[in-house]
């Protein structure tokens, strides 16, 4: 998909279009460029400052206070996060997008109906079935080690445990997706381009033969058909953000009691899940190290999501005080002594 002459093409009246369906009640156009409120991470759009501008000329999104640069592509899927809102990613962000664009490769396409984007997810989340796909489809694309997993902790053994895969056209690592019962229900890629992850970001689904093979991540754990025998014998559960932390966890020497969320929410259906197949006593929140020095926000941000949990289960989550981590990384990412001291270290949520 030529992701590059969509963003060029933009239309500014669209994209202003859009922000007002995705609820934004006000903006200031300043010819060269669009200023929003920051509803990227903002759920209250009257709480959001005019902080995030939408330049004409780049086509980019820069939020002043928090997000920082990104793309169209990446300013909606970080909308759908911060409200924890199931999305397919063909349907919700490839193809709105592609309304918001005068460049139209697809035949057919048919612009977004709803006055509400908001109305649509709501109506999508209640009628949302996992499809489950041949598990032979995985085949089509070869076994090989990326140098790039390797030096980054991920092994040859846990990718063949995972059934890890390569596409050479795509330039991608392959990660299927499987549920509890070890059915195939989507295909994420890794991009390895550079350009790529800088405009549309290093994880999306894989396409084959015109079919996007998408599937609501906030509905399924990944890793969870591997290690829920693990987790329901000790007791304990780490949920991580993106499959690499399952990954690198595989490697440690001791059992892998590790769930990824590919993304930054866990969500009540996902608690369910855990509950419902594997009965932990804990719940560990693991996400990427986000908060800036002097800021609070992303503290709260994780106590609140375990507070909401617990009365369910003991919920507890790791956030990094001694600088162990840097800004974006994993608690895994630093190898399994650094991962111990962040787990010792842990804030319970009573």
């Amino acid at each position: 998909m030529d992701y590059k002459e969509i963003i060029n093409n933009l239309k500014p009246e669209a994209v202003i279009s859009l922000m007002e369906k995705l609820g934004v009640d006000r903006y200031s156009d300043r010819g060269d460029y669009i200023i929003f409120p920051t509803i990227c991470h903002n759920i209250d759009v009257e709480e959001a400052s005019m902080k995030l501008y939408y330049y004409k000329n780049t086509h980019l999104f820069v939020c002043y206070t928090n997000c920082e640069s990104m793309s169209i592509f990446k300013f909606l899927k970080e909308y759908y996060d911060t409200r924890n809102i199931p999305y397919n990613w063909y349907e919700d962000i490839y193809k709105v997008i592609l309304d918001c664009s005068s460049f139209k490769p697809t035949e057919g396409f048919e612009t977004v109906k709803y006055n509400k984007l908001s109305d649509r997810y709501r109506k999508r989340k209640q009628e949302q079935v996992l499809e489950i796909y041949p598990k032979g489809l995985i085949d089509i694309f070869i076994k090989k080690y990326p140098i790039e997993w390797l030096e980054d902790g991920i092994s040859k053994e846990a990718m063949d445990k995972y059934n890890i895969r390569f596409s050479i056209p795509q330039n991608k690592i392959i990660i299927p997706h499987y549920n509890i019962y070890n059915e195939l229900i989507g295909i994420r890629g890794r991009a390895l381009d550079p350009e790529e992850v800088e405009t549309i970001g290093k994880y999306m689904p894989v396409q084959i033969e015109g079919k996007w093979y998408a599937h609501p991540l906030s509905m399924n754990l990944y890793g969870l058909n591997y290690n829920k025998d693990n987790i329901q014998k000790y007791g304990i559960c780490y949920v991580g953000e993106a499959e690499k932390f399952v990954l690198q966890m595989e490697g440690f020497d001791f059992p892998n009691c590790g769930v990824a969320v590919c993304g930054s929410q866990f969500n009540k259906y996902q608690l369910n899940l855990l509950m419902k197949t594997c009965k932990p006593r804990e719940i560990v929140i693991c996400f990427d190290k986000e908060e800036k020095p002097g800021e609070d926000k992303y503290f709260n941000k994780l106590y609140n999501m375990c507070s909401k949990y617990k009365n369910y289960c003991n919920m507890s989550f790791v956030y990094d005080t001694r600088n162990l981590l840097k800004l974006k990384e994993s608690p895994t990412d630093c190898g399994q002594k650094v991962f111990e001291e962040l787990v010792r270290r842990r804030v319970f949520v009573k």
